[in-house]
């Protein structure tokens, strides 16, 4: 007898709050136990609750949540927070960014050199964007510095909406490969879609958020109200986008920015109802994305695959963040933990859930396999690693001097 996935999925939510203080003390993390819950009830050949990635309408779901989770993130980034983080944050994502994906580029091309080099971009570019989600003990503990911490919080908020159109290019590039379309039409096709993304996002944002603000100002506006207004703004921006021909995931993004450009003093408060909505429908991606893994257990266990999601977690993203920051005197210790508060996390799920359905056969394979390794060793090693951090760092040993690295 199968479950629904709706109600296994709500008992396991249930089932979780009942123990999560106490989880918190072993680095037992929400998606952690969703993994295992979906991969228990939801994965092998006979499951107990049915999952369908395939169906037009998860795969519209799919992206309304990236969508909503890239809204959400832009709307906190305000410029006060960009700045109290001093330069930190601008390097993370004008340097580093771009030589990740690059470093990602060249990694999957030495280990899969018959490659189709637009899949591995397209990898790549999925696994750059961070989730500081899955680090969540570290980014809100007070012993580690609050510079870091922001830094850490504005890059993850930021690199996802600029992943987003180079997983949207490489994904449509690497599908026409045999077809008559060439690079320069789909590019052409993608910057069309950007652009009406673009429009769409900095109209309804900025017409939404001058429009609330100015009722709130004048005391017409209840903060509940604005509650459900701020997640309707998310879901109007994308789902018009995606009427008009789109890119939806980026106008949601743009149109974050935008509400947040002209209402600078928005409360935090009043986007609570969109993290709270963003939540439940992460959960739901993390138990579908834990289904997954025995259909793909044994491309996951290649040698090659593990290799790259090695490297991606620590070279790839290390040697770059390490780069970016020269010239500014941190210690070794900051540098390293930022390097390291690279978590993969739910933006890399959902690319290559989107991704993967313009893909077939061996492309197709090989991309999910590189980010679903890639992401479930990020999980447990930055979910598990929090506290024994945040343990050392507090510790009475003896800073090193500065460097310029």
């Amino acid at each position: 007898m199968r479950v629904y996935g709706l109600i296994a999925l709500a008992v396991v939510l249930i089932g979780w709050a009942a123990v999560s203080a106490r989880a918190a003390r072993y680095s037992v993390t929400l998606p952690i136990a969703l993994l295992l819950a979906g991969l228990l009830l939801a994965g092998g050949d006979d499951p107990l609750v049915a999952v369908d990635m395939s169906s037009s309408a998860v795969q519209h779901v799919l992206q309304l949540t990236l969508a909503l989770i890239l809204f959400g993130d832009a709307t906190e980034i305000s410029l006060r927070r960009l700045w109290s983080a001093g330069h930190l944050p601008l390097r993370l994502l004008l340097v580093a960014f771009p030589l990740t994906v690059l470093a990602g580029l060249a990694t999957g091309l030495a280990l899969f050199p018959q490659a189709n080099i637009w899949v591995v971009a397209m990898v790549a570019a999925a696994l750059t964007a961070t989730d500081a989600s899955l680090a969540t003990m570290l980014v809100r503990d007070e012993r580690i510095p609050h510079d870091l911490r922001t830094a850490v919080t504005v890059e993850s908020g930021l690199n996802d909406g600029l992943a987003a159109p180079l997983v949207v290019f490489f994904a449509a590039a690497a599908a026409a490969v045999g077809t008559e379309r060439t690079p320069g039409a789909v590019l052409g096709h993608t910057v069309v879609e950007l652009l009406i993304a673009l429009v769409a996002g900095i109209a309804a944002g900025a017409g939404a958020g001058l429009l609330l603000r100015w009722a709130r100002h004048r005391g017409w506006s209840a903060a509940r109200a604005e509650r459900l207004a701020y997640l309707a703004v998310g879901v109007l921006v994308f789902e018009a986008a995606h009427a008009l021909h789109g890119n939806g995931i980026v106008a949601a993004f743009v149109a974050g920015l935008a509400v947040r450009a002209v209402d600078r003093h928005l409360p935090e408060r009043h986007l609570q109802t969109t993290h709270d909505v963003v939540a439940l429908l992460a959960a739901g991606v993390w138990f579908a994305f834990g289904s997954l893994i025995p259909h793909t257990l044994a491309d996951l266990l290649s040698w090659r695959v593990l290799l790259y999601a090695v490297l991606s977690l620590t070279v790839v993203r290390m040697l770059p963040v390490a780069l970016s920051l020269v010239g500014l005197r941190r210690y070794p210790r900051e540098v390293w933990l930022l390097s390291w508060l690279g978590p993969r996390g739910l933006p890399s799920v959902i690319f290559a859930l989107i991704g993967v359905q313009q893909l077939t056969g061996v492309s197709a394979q090989l991309a999910i396999s590189l980010i679903m390794a890639t992401v479930l060793l990020s999980v447990l090693a930055h979910g598990l690693s929090a506290i024994p951090i945040a343990e050392r760092w507090s510790s009475p040993a003896a800073l090193k001097p500065p460097t310029t690295t």
